[in-house]
């Protein structure tokens, strides 16, 4: 048997995986069995936080709490709740993935689909959480998913200490928060680093500062020990687990200190011969290696996933360079049209400073020839279009047309001003004459110097 060393200051501990991008995930790394042996439990003990309308809550088990709280997560997606729905195999892999993001154990740089583009992530294939075709996400998203749970009676007062949880439980508030929740609190309270030489029992204040584990258990494990101690049993690990969540979502346990009512339900995963608290069991080298042994067809599986990613990276890094490669050939529009304009702006600088060597354009120059060209060519487009005129079926019309035209212009046209842009008809006298008078206006009297005599037959105030 192996000896019941305690476990390592939470401060010297590192929870979180850590694998190069593109290494598969074990039934090892993740502690599968003990995922297994949670979300197979069979004791429907646990109150549905989203019951029937009407009807009181039912009892469930601990897959139906978690699947179910996922499913009612506001930040969860209809792709994924219709996914969760109909495929059972999809639902409990993705909720085994998504309680490892809640304990810690997977953290939010790690990504599940090999698409996956962003540089500030790593893709890690998990066979043994990717039995179907859905999509697993990556833990950012699948955080988020967890977060966004809440009860309607939390109303934005949810608890954050586990001794906060326990005081609604005790005070008949059933369940007393999300299982999401509970566990983020837990792992949170567990991750803290603490002074090993303070007597927490001395004070009743201290006592929910020490690690859960010591609280609770009598074999030095903490909470995150069950997801990390390969040299414990993953049946007793996983009721452990259940034992806790049992205990702050539903009923303290018989035997503690806290203040509650004798006939409280006793929690159906502790041991009776040992105060109903859970039993843990110790594992030799041969034992620990017949747990969490990765099937051939998985390990299949995992080299396929990364081959798949692989291709794809190289796939997208060939896209990369083609753009690359087209960006450098040619910045602006036009590409390989432009080329005949750099050849003649390097003949023009060679013949204003004779033979030598012609300094490469700038970008803005390069803009600036490529915008000309296409100016040049849209002029020389437009001149080359036919006119079309329209014809008239009756030429004498066309040449009444044709003079009331030009007997306007000679009757509203001043003949003496110069435009290059358009005639000064009627209207145009009348604008200027209105503008006059509002200068007038403004100034409250007549222009200065006083206008010439010609202009004051032309326009009279």
């Amino acid at each position: 048997m192996s000896s019941r060393r305690p476990s390592p200051s939470p401060h010297k501990r590192i929870i979180a995986l850590k694998r190069a991008d593109g290494e598969p995930l074990t039934r090892g790394d993740i502690q599968y069995d003990v995922l297994f042996n949670v979300f197979h439990d069979t004791n429907n003990v646990f109150t549905d936080p989203y019951p029937p309308k009407e009807a009181p809550a039912p009892k469930i088990t601990f897959r139906e709490l978690y699947l179910k709280t996922i499913m009612h997560s506001p930040k969860a997606t209809k792709a994924l709740k219709d996914k969760m729905s109909d495929s059972q195999l999809f639902g409990e892999d993705f909720a085994m993935l998504a309680l490892l993001v809640n304990v810690g154990r997977v953290n939010t740089t790690m990504s599940f689909f090999p698409e996956m583009k962003t540089a500030i992530r790593t893709y890690h294939p998990i066979p043994a959480l990717q039995r179907t075709s859905g999509n697993l996400q990556d833990a950012p998203r699948i955080k988020h998913i967890l977060k966004a749970s809440f009860l309607e009676k939390d109303s934005g007062n949810t608890p954050t200490t586990p001794a906060d949880i326990l005081s609604r439980v005790t005070s008949g508030q059933v369940p007393s928060t999300t299982v999401m929740n509970l566990i983020f609190v837990l792992a949170n309270h567990s991750a803290v680093s603490r002074h090993s030489t303070l007597d927490y029992t001395s004070i009743p204040e201290l006592r929910f500062l020490q690690p859960i584990g010591h609280l609770h258990f009598a074999d030095n494990i903490d909470f995150i020990d069950i997801f990390l101690r390969e040299n414990v049993s993953s049946l007793s690990r996983a009721r452990a687990f259940l034992w806790l969540c049992y205990h702050y979502l539903e009923s303290p346990a018989a035997g503690s200190d806290d203040d509650y009512d004798d006939d409280s339900p006793t929690n159906p995963f502790g041991d009776s011969r040992r105060g109903n608290t859970p039993t843990f069991v110790f594992l030799s080298n041969t034992e620990i290696a017949q747990e969490n042994v990765d099937p051939e067809d998985e390990k299949e599986l995992a080299e396929k996933l990364v081959t798949q990613r692989a291709e794809i990276l190289r796939t997208q890094g060939a896209k990369e360079m083609m753009k690359q490669s087209k960006a450098s050939a040619g910045s602006v529009i036009g590409g390989e049209e432009e080329e005949p304009i750099q050849n003649s702006e390097e003949v023009k600088v060679k013949g204003k400073r004779g033979a030598g060597k012609a300094k490469s354009s700038t970008a803005k120059e390069k803009k600036a020839a490529s915008a000309a060209l296409r100016r040049a060519r849209m002029k020389e487009e437009k001149a080359k279009e036919p006119e079309t005129l329209t014809p008239h079926e009756n030429d004498d019309d066309f040449e009444m047309l044709g003079s009331l035209q030009a007997w306007h212009i000679v009757t509203t046209t001043d003949p003496l001003l110069d435009s290059d842009e358009e005639g000064a008809d009627e209207h145009l006298r009348h604008d200027y004459i209105r503008r006059l008078k509002i200068i007038n206006t403004l100034r409250c009297k007549e222009p200065t110097p006083e206008p010439e005599q010609h202009f004051q037959d032309r326009f009279p105030v």
